[in-house]
């Protein structure tokens, strides 16, 4: 596209080298490492983010970047390099790379789904549903990419991708004749722009617990992160279907997002205990292979007998099915959709090679999650009449909100018989000043290290531990926090790591040949 077209869509854009108006642009680029002729280089850069893109102006001109987009400051002190100026470079990466493709969401259904946690198991229960009813979907998340037929592996470690990479996804969804666009959408991602003209059509909120403090500041700051999704239904564009907002009615924020739904748009909520809810569960049974529970719908009841583990994921499953609803796909239709999944990776994932107990991945890493899925396991621990003893091994990301620390040790010692705290991403802080941070609530709770639980930083060998401390039927090993991810970060480093393999290794070395 020519530079002065893609202008027009960044509002307050000043081009510092009026001749390069006619330039031909084939790429935007926000990594000085990408830039080359004929690109567009942006200098990311805003409160929080890991780096300020500026550093690397001079970079990518001397690379063959035909501009870079700055802030005015950083304009007014360069006059003689070809800048263009706007007011947040953030939002403006987000301009140009939709107007680049086309602005692509505009012609998809798109719905966002967002919240602390069970973001990513509603994101594929909600395109489950929405396949089995006939469309085809496209999806991108913490855990996958997906476009039409076409599913693989998210490698960036991040749920929302940056806004380039973002609408080039929904790009490919248009080209491949997708008709929803289901979207993981983070608080940083929404707050950085990133999802910036994704033209929601249907706004989902999971929850809002303890996460991100690092970022977002406060926990009323990190709420409100979150309730971009919904205004931006206010903003997108009309493409005929209506605005729909669908809340979690338990969340004790929910009107906080409801009242953040356009006039004219729908509100639904489903719930467990709010009566009010338009979508309710009710004779929820929990086994250690699914869900059953009944739900009462405004255009009828059924009954759902599920595959997924977790008694958590009876609001994920609501959500989907609320979101299916207001699309008016038929409870029949949802309810196939629903039991037909398996599972997703990585959450609540069984781990077998032999061995005589279970072993679960998840990847809950926040107090609320981890109690979630403790809570959910402490009473499965009963086998042949005894009681088995419920392990743990879990950590907590480096450089991350360092106040829900102390908070998860407070967690696996209401839960577990012995638990071991193990490196998760520690970044560049030193392993054992988190895991004494983490420790230090189990402490409070009267836990003894070296008695109670220990604390091991590599998290092999933490595993390893951890098997060793069961060896019965009814016993269980969770290993939380690091769920399908596929690399643990040390320093900068992304060195290569799946619980679950090292999980399988540890037992098949042990059990395998029994």
């Amino acid at each position: 596209m020519k530079l002065a077209d893609l202008l027009l869509a960044v509002p307050n854009a000043t081009l510092q080298a009026a001749s390069l108006a006619e330039a031909e642009i084939a790429a935007i680029v926000y990594d000085s490492r990408e830039a080359a002729p004929g690109t567009l280089f942006v200098a990311r850069y805003e409160k929080n983010y890991h780096t300020d893109g500026h550093q690397y102006v001079a970079t990518a001109l001397a690379q063959g970047a035909t501009a870079a987009v700055v802030l005015p400051d950083f304009a007014a002190a360069h006059p003689d390099l070809p800048l263009i100026s706007v007011p947040n470079t953030s939002a403006a990466l987000a301009d140009f790379a939709a107007a680049f493709y086309g602005n692509p969401a505009r012609k998809l259904r798109t719905i966002g789904v967002t919240g602390t946690d069970g973001k990513t198991t509603t994101t594929f229960l909600v395109s489950r549903v929405l396949e089995e009813a006939g469309f085809s979907t496209g999806l991108f998340g913490t855990v996958s990419f997906k476009v039409g037929p076409r599913l693989w592996d998210n490698p960036t470690r991040e749920t929302t991708p940056e806004a380039t990479e973002v609408q080039g996804l929904l790009a490919e969804m248009v080209a491949e004749g997708v008709q929803y666009a289901v979207l993981e959408s983070s608080s940083h991602g929404l707050a950085q722009h990133r999802l910036d003209h994704c033209e929601y059509d249907v706004a989902v909120l999971t929850n809002v617990t303890h996460e991100h403090l690092d970022f977002h500041g406060s926990v009323e700051q990190y709420r409100l992160d979150k309730a971009i999704l919904f205004d931006f239904l206010g903003s997108s564009a009309d493409k005929g279907i209506g605005k729909v907002g669908v809340v979690n009615g338990d969340d004790p924020h929910a009107q906080l997002y409801l009242d953040r739904v356009p006039q004219g748009g729908r509100r639904l909520t489903y719930a467990i205990h709010n009566q009010q809810a338009a979508v309710r569960a009710s004779n929820i049974q929990a086994h250690p292979a699914g869900l059953r529970y009944d739900v009462s719908t405004p255009v009828g009841s059924i009954h759902l007998d599920l595959k997924l583990t977790g008694s958590f994921n009876v609001y994920n499953s609501l959500a989907a099915l609320t979101v299916a609803l207001s699309q008016d796909i038929p409870l029949a239709v949802i309810k196939r959709g629903l039991e037909s999944v398996a599972g997703v990776a990585g959450r609540m994932e069984q781990i077998v090679a032999g061995q005589p107990f279970t072993c679960i991945v998840d990847y809950a890493h926040t107090p609320d999650a981890m109690d979630k899925v403790l809570g959910i396991l402490r009473p499965l621990t009963k086998a042949e009449g005894r009681d088995g003893k419920l392990i743990c091994v879990f950590g907590s990301a480096g450089e991350r909100d360092r106040a829900k620390r102390p908070m998860q040790g407070g967690v696996a010692a209401k839960w577990c018989d012995s638990f071991v705290i193990a490196d998760e991403d520690p970044r560049f802080e030193e392993p054992m000043a988190i895991i004494n941070e983490i420790a230090a609530g189990a402490e409070a709770a009267g836990k003894v290290a070296g008695r109670d639980f220990l604390k091991i930083a590599d998290r092999r060998e933490a595993i390893r531990a951890a098997f060793g401390l069961v060896a019965q039927a009814g016993d269980i090993v969770v290993l939380l926090g690091k769920g399908h991810e596929q690399c643990i970060i040390v320093g900068n480093e992304k060195l290569p790591w799946d619980d679950r393999t090292v999980a399988r290794e540890l037992l098949e070395q042990s059990y395998g040949s029994r």
